[in-house]
């Protein structure tokens, strides 16, 4: 019988947690996206971190958890090179996380040097001006897309993927001549995806 009412205490317990919760979400929703994205910088507390680095920002939400996620889509891996490429923060429940891109204990958030974007830009003007493998117009991907460009002697490598197709190339440091290009489409997921609330507005 004990265990019973422990078990029922818990349930109860739980769907009252779920439902302020749901209460809350709501409630922080009617906000707005950009309300809700200033909530988050603020949430994280850190003078060194500006959102206008991460260009891609996801507003999300269930009946159980409130997030938003700043993610750099463009990431530069190159020696010395430590950052924070996605730094995810939950208003309501669980959620939260950080990823890194580089090797070392203490990675900083985003933000480019002037001679990180001139390598970034290389990249694009070699992909846009050859159109062996298309282009990218005004420099900028897709919702979804990920671009890695790693730096090494004397090319970049670089790797795209948006969930359903990846390509993979190198681009020759001096000359801007892509090579050794491969494409692979990947298999849909048939699941159901799961329900979860993008919110643009």
């Amino acid at each position: 019988m004990r265990s019973f009412l422990l078990i029922f205490f818990a349930i109860a317990f739980n769907c009252l947690l779920v439902g302020q919760n749901k209460a809350k979400i709501d409630s922080l929703k009617q906000l707005g996206r950009d309300s809700l994205i200033k909530l988050a910088v603020k949430k994280i507390n850190d003078k060194n971190f500006d959102s206008k680095y991460y260009d891609h920002i996801i507003v999300k939400a269930d009946s159980t958890k409130l997030i938003v996620e700043f993610k750099v889509s463009i990431k530069l891996k190159t020696k010395g090179l430590c950052y924070y490429d996605a730094v995810s923060i939950s208003l309501v429940g669980s959620g939260a996380y950080k990823s890194i891109t580089g090797d070392c204990d203490e990675p900083k958030y985003y933000k480019p040097s002037a001679k990180q974007l001139k390598k970034i830009d290389f990249v694009f003007n070699s992909i846009n001006k050859k159109n062996e493998i298309g282009d990218i117009p005004n420099k900028k991907l897709d919702d979804g897309t990920v671009m890695e460009i790693t730096e090494m002697l004397t090319f970049y490598h670089i790797e795209m993927s948006d969930g359903n197709t990846m390509s993979r190339y190198k681009i020759d440091k001096n000359s801007g001549r892509i090579f050794d290009a491969i494409h692979k489409h990947y298999m849909k997921d048939r699941d159901d995806p799961p329900q979860i609330e993008i919110i643009e507005k």
